[in-house]
């Protein structure tokens, strides 16, 4: 190409510095460790809307959507029906939920599917799906543009080159990557982020590439055996530096002069940009899982000490007090509560101790602290969960 002579199959990325391999290596580390962590159902399916919310948000969000994170959650759940004024932007939600759920299910499924022009126009078909009166008139669903294209500063790939950068597109994403031993699914990961840019240098069509970038990216990294909920985070950090986000795409074709861009590319950098934050991301989603399994846990150290003690009858007042600690695990793990904010915690407290008077509440608080399943800091009351933090530190000494 004569005007983008950066766009090169298969990519030049030329040779990785340390950094890269260092973070590649944390990715995959914290990658597996999430995937062996056993999660019940329940907990599963919450981990997964959850993600899917900021999954959907971020890359709407991109784009202009104006929702907030809990109200695309309240649009996914049907609580929430947009005014007719903003129907456009919940059709933008729904769509990317069904391109997201459909891409999940059938790559999940262990679908090889290649990537072809057919199958990128169906995905273009879908995010774009009843948004034709919000679209410019030479916008047409599910096909190539056939005009030009300006991005912030950047002059897209002429409409004519199109088919053909396309057609090599797909033709590299079918190939194998190579891997150094060990490291299949982060060489994927360093095929998913550079997908994700050359499809924004390409910008075949006339709206919606910003979408399509971050959903061809979660395909891959499904592909690659990388759970679904750990999936969404890129698009999630995208959207939390939006800044850094256009300005690393920017930088990576460089500026256009004299009928032209550079001859070579500086995608090097997105990519480190992008790896720092997907490590960032991993490491967060890691302590929410783990916090999940804490609970999971405390869970049955409480009803083993209730069981040791007390057996299986256990009276009106143990039951009570087992309530009051089960709750305050569910709904306030890492919060210290005062009594006075006892019956709020859940619907269940409010109405065990609706007729009862401060002092029975701080009379199952103490037979708590004693039975050693809550601690007072000072501030309030709160899960004694150093017992399961000793029990992992004696494991790691040994």
């Amino acid at each position: 190409m004569t005007t983008h002579p950066f766009i090169k199959f298969p990519p030049d990325l030329g040779e990785f510095p340390a950094r890269v391999w260092l973070l590649l290596g944390e990715i995959q580390a914290r990658i597996d460790h999430i995937k062996r962590l056993p999660i019940p159902r329940d907990e599963s399916s919450l981990l997964r809307r959850m993600y899917l919310t900021k999954g959907v948000h971020s890359t709407t969000a991109i784009e202009g959507n104006s929702f907030s994170e809990e109200e695309v959650e309240r649009i996914i759940e049907g609580k929430m029906q947009a005014p007719p004024s903003r129907e456009y932007q919940q059709q933008q939600i729904d769509n990317m939920v069904e391109a997201f759920n459909i891409v999940g299910k059938t790559q999940l499924g262990g679908s090889s599917t290649p990537f072809t022009l057919e199958l990128l126009n169906s995905y273009h078909a879908i995010i774009l799906s009843n948004l034709d009166d919000s679209l410019a008139d030479n916008v047409i669903i599910g096909e190539l543009r056939t005009h030009r294209v300006m991005v912030g500063r950047y002059l897209a790939a002429p409409p004519g080159d199109c088919p053909q950068l396309v057609g090599k597109y797909c033709d590299w994403l079918n190939q194998e990557m190579p891997a150094p031993d060990g490291y299949v699914i982060a060489s994927q990961i360093i095929k998913a982020m550079v997908a994700h840019v050359y499809f924004a240098w390409i910008h075949p069509y006339g709206d919606g590439n910003g979408r399509m970038t971050r959903l061809i990216e979660f395909v891959i990294l499904l592909r690659a055996g990388v759970p679904d909920a750990a999936a969404h985070l890129l698009s999630n950090f995208y959207n939390k530096t939006r800044d850094q986000y256009y300005s690393r795409l920017q930088a990576s074709h460089g500026e256009y002069q004299d009928g032209s861009y550079p001859e070579t590319s500086n995608i090097l950098g997105f990519i480190g940009y992008a790896l720092q934050g997907f490590k960032d991301e991993l490491d967060e989603q890691f302590e929410i899982v783990h916090g999940m399994q804490l609970r999971i846990i405390w869970h049955d150290v409480i009803h083993a000490e209730f069981r040791k003690r007390f057996s299986e009858n256990l009276s009106a007042a143990r039951q009570r007090q087992k309530r009051l600690v089960l709750d305050l695990t569910i709904h306030r793990f890492d919060e210290a509560v005062n009594k006075n904010q006892i019956r709020d915690v859940s619907p269940a407290l409010y109405h065990a101790y609706a007729e009862r008077n401060k002092r029975m509440i701080q009379r199952d608080l103490n037979a708590l602290v004693d039975m050693e399943l809550l601690i007072h800091d000072g501030t309030g009351y709160k899960p004694n969960t150093d017992i399961l933090m000793g029990f992992f530190a004696n494991v790691r000494a040994e």
